[in-house]
């Protein structure tokens, strides 16, 4: 473990402790402690709340307690439910998109590819073709998919 990030927030009593408790119960790797500073540091500006209260917010203890998970999951659970804190709109829009894209794999055995931040307005799909009657089908799958694709254009566009 990179001991330079500890040393980068030691002047920060209260991100330190908060940082040093996830850390010392999870098997966080320095990319992700990278990002557990940051979103720390982002919610408790924008919220105004102690990183203690964001830990409790995202009730921190009961996963990092969790006998269940390995330190590896506990760290994962942290920063997700982190990223949502700090990203709630996103993190709905990415929710609805992988429901949409769950819909249409079930519907068609195809796969809706929405661009990485929703940028710009248009998506892609793929479907894996093995052999001829797949592309022999695949005009009639789109159009058994094509109430989702247009429901996939709308939220992109939104």
């Amino acid at each position: 473990m990179n001991m330079d990030i500890f040393k980068s927030i030691k002047n920060d009593p209260g991100l330190l402790e908060s940082v040093r408790y996830v850390f010392e119960n999870t098997e966080i790797n320095n990319n992700s402690l990278k990002n557990l500073i940051k979103y720390l540091r982002e919610i408790s500006a924008r919220e105004n709340k102690q990183y203690s209260e964001i830990l409790s917010i995202i009730k921190a203890d009961e996963i990092l307690k969790n006998p269940e998970m390995t330190g590896k999951t506990r760290s994962e659970e942290i920063l997700r439910k982190l990223y949502h804190l700090r990203f709630p709109l996103w993190s709905s829009k990415q929710q609805e998109f992988k429901s949409i894209a769950n819909r249409f794999r079930a519907l068609t055995g195809g796969e809706i590819i929405f661009p990485e931040f929703a940028e710009g307005n248009s998506f892609k799909i793929s479907f894996e073709i093995r052999k001829q009657e797949d592309v022999d089908k695949i005009f009639q799958t789109i159009s058994i998919g094509k109430d989702i694709l247009s429901e996939s254009l709308k939220k992109i566009k939104e």
